[in-house]
């Protein structure tokens, strides 16, 4: 009866000792993951059962029962409804590799476990592959290093794994040495560019250090911090493809995506106009860095990188008007740009507030020739007299285009380069840019396709006789007077491409004389 009563006694005293160690293990793991006081009462009573379940069965089961809570509690904890702030662009965390047992990825590839035979194997692989396992690098004493060592040793490793049996575990071990040899193979090219370059590759951004100026007309700002960035004190990086500059010490803690990169992948525009989803499909969440918006509780972290306190507990969503998202006041800074979709629909210049990220994209894009104004909103043209004057001028150069490519004097003197700063002029007639449109609404594009339309007319009316020699006379009305397609009040055939006045074209019933013969030409010849 005694023996029974010390061994109940031990076993309560086990059991108090891992009730202990459960309390003060869930109570870390309450503050981390930001817990309230009622999931961790909940914790400790489904602990607390557990124990008193697992002492009425003995100590061994205590041990496992205590073990296994405390252990699915760390790997999983419990839910709160609210997710963790991860970056929508940064890749999963990789797993931990744990001595002494295989790890399981994707894909049912399992890394070999640290037994001493496989240790052994491994080790044989490493002086098969001229491999220093400890740090990962070429052994001395070789001939061939760096770069071209590793390109070596990888092709060597794959002539070994072409001659394993399949499924073993010295094949295992060689798919493990080629996939670091392979990301060791990149950081050294990676680290060989960034040592001849300068220039940092983080979320799409070329980011090279930027030379201090001393007097700076105003003053910049980090787009990861928010903060001044002193020329002189700080060393500071900046995009060379959208402008992104941030503080050296900011570079690892980059979000957003270069704007550059994704004006080159999709150069289009949302021509909705402020497509507004609202909070509650943002979870309540900055659109960008993910940070919570609204009133928030405290204990977390600001937007900032400050906790919240009872002073700035408020979080001010702001609206994008370009992507109708709302985001937090690091991501946007109240910045405002016009709206491509309330050009094109309702010809509003007005500025709208948009985010960071918007205001480099829509900078990026806004010389770029993508609206197709008679596509999107082809009843403008009768509303917007510039610009329905832009585009037969646009219409009439394209015509002038044919004759200065053909003419010896025109190609000496590069006239075609008046255009050089409106390419797209050249090309079509129907393509805008949102900086063309701009340029409408103010005037500026109208007096300067006046100014290059006279250079292009002045020569081939007056000054080519090359090109003068190619313009038309009126069949119609044969006074002698020589016109041009892109003259005013002239007719262009469709079939033969005569140019007659357009008087004369209707008093004939707009018939072509030219057409009238061709026909009866053939008539004859039938």
């Amino acid at each position: 009866m005694a023996d029974k009563d010390n061994l109940l006694s031990k076993m309560t005293d086990t059991a108090n000792v891992y009730l202990t160690g459960v309390v003060s293990g869930v109570s870390g793991i309450a503050s981390s993951v930001g817990q309230g006081v009622g999931s961790v009462v909940s914790s400790v009573s489904s602990g607390v059962g557990s124990v008193v379940h697992g002492a009425s069965s003995g100590v061994g089961d205590v041990v496992h029962n205590v073990t296994s809570g405390v252990k699915r509690m760390v790997m999983s904890p419990p839910e709160s409804g609210e997710e963790d702030r991860e970056s929508p662009s940064l890749p999963p965390e990789t797993p931990h590799l744990l001595s002494g047992s295989p790890v399981d990825y994707p894909g049912g590839f399992l890394l070999p476990s640290r037994d001493p035979e496989s240790m052994k194997e491994e080790a044989a692989i490493d002086l098969e592959l001229g491999i220093d396992n400890e740090h990962f690098s070429l052994q001395e004493g070789e001939g061939e290093s760096g770069i071209k060592g590793l390109e070596t040793r990888i092709e060597l490793c794959k002539d070994l794994i072409l001659k394993c049996e399949e499924s073993s575990a010295r094949r295992r071990m060689l798919v493990h040495k080629l996939i670091q040899m392979r990301l060791k193979l990149q950081e050294a090219k990676e680290e060989e560019e960034i040592a001849a370059t300068g220039v940092h590759v983080i979320q799409g951004h070329h980011l090279s250090p930027t030379k201090p100026v001393k007097t700076q007309p105003y003053k910049q700002y980090c787009d990861r911090c928010a903060q001044v960035i002193w020329g002189v004190i700080h060393v500071s990086f900046s995009c060379s493809m959208c402008g992104y500059q941030c503080h050296s010490r900011c570079l690892e803690r980059i979000q957003r995506r270069c704007a550059g990169i994704r004006a080159a992948e999709d150069p289009s525009y949302i021509l909705r106009i402020c497509p507004e989803v609202g909070l509650a499909a943002q979870n309540y969440k900055c659109a960008e860095c993910r940070v919570t918006v609204t009133y928030t509780h405290l204990g977390g972290v600001s937007c900032f990188g400050d906790a919240f306190s009872k002073d700035n507990a408020w979080c001010e969503p702001r609206r994008c008007d370009y992507t109708g998202l709302y985001f937090c006041p690091m991501c946007h800074w109240y910045s405002r740009c016009i709206m491509p979709a309330r050009v094109t629909h309702n010809w509003d210049f007005d500025e709208r507030y948009v985010s960071c990220q918007a205001k480099q994209f829509l900078r990026l894009m806004q010389r770029k020739p993508i609206l197709h104004l008679e596509k999107l909103n082809p009843h403008l043209f009768k509303f917007v007299e510039e610009l329905n004057t832009v585009k037969k001028m646009r219409e009439d150069m394209l015509v002038m285009k044919q004759y200065l490519r053909t003419c010896r004097t025109a190609q000496e003197n590069r006239m075609l380069i008046h255009l050089e700063k409106r390419q797209h002029f050249v090309e079509n007639a129907y393509m805008y840019s949102l900086q063309d449109l701009i340029d409408i609404h103010t005037g500026v594009l109208l007096q300067y396709l006046e100014k290059v339309y006279k250079i292009f007319e002045s020569h081939i009316k007056e000054e080519c006789l090359v090109c003068r020699g190619k313009g038309f006379i009126c069949e119609i009305c044969d006074i002698g007077e020589i016109i041009f397609p892109f003259d005013g009040g002239v007719i262009v055939c469709s079939e033969c491409n005569t140019c007659l006045h357009h008087i004369c074209y209707t008093k004939r019933n707009q018939q072509c004389p030219r057409c009238v013969r061709q026909q009866a030409r053939k008539k004859q010849l039938e």
